[in-house]
């Protein structure tokens, strides 16, 4: 079996030690090469709803438990806003994979920023349907970026797992 199909299962193993460490660099890595790769983004819509994604994570990654109030309401207009954009895309695999990150950013917020384990176990086949679509990517820009965003649910979700 090649690497390429074991890193989504890699990147759910080692994601919790990375996050239970609470090693901040270690888990900013891939947003860091997500805001990297944001930025050469030509497309208006596109850089518009990664621009939003990129803002989504990095209040996520500021928070040190409960969410505030604030921080709840910008990451719901943040959300809002990629919704909006993501309801104008027409390439269906693309729909598929923004769909699939909605609907886990919702989770997020809905949790107040904290996923539940109950969330985690029901978002898993979420996680899968996004890992399978992202492998499917043929664009090397966009694969990075998506890769990066997926390393980011895989963490979340195998920390709230390990946390149940």
């Amino acid at each position: 079996m090649s690497i390429k199909k074991l890193w989504p299962l890699l990147a759910l193993l080692v994601a919790p030690a990375l996050l239970a460490a609470q090693d901040q660099p270690a888990a900013n890595a891939p947003l860091d090469v997500m805001k990297a790769n944001v930025a050469s983004i030509r497309n208006i819509a596109e850089k518009d709803r990664w621009v939003a994604n990129v803002d989504l994570w990095e209040i996520q990654l500021a928070q040190k438990g409960s969410m505030s109030t604030a921080d709840h309401q910008r990451m719901a207009a943040l959300l809002e806003r990629v919704r909006y954009n993501v309801a104008r895309i027409r390439s269906e695999p693309e729909k598929e994979r923004w769909t699939a990150n909605i609907e886990l950013w919702t989770a997020l917020i809905d949790g107040e920023g904290v996923m539940s384990g109950t969330a985690a176990a029901r978002l898993k086949p979420v996680l899968e349907t996004l890992t399978t679509n992202v492998a499917s990517i043929n664009f090397p820009e966009e694969r990075v970026r998506w890769d990066a965003n997926r390393d980011l649910w895989a963490a979340v979700i195998a920390r709230a797992v390990a946390a149940f």
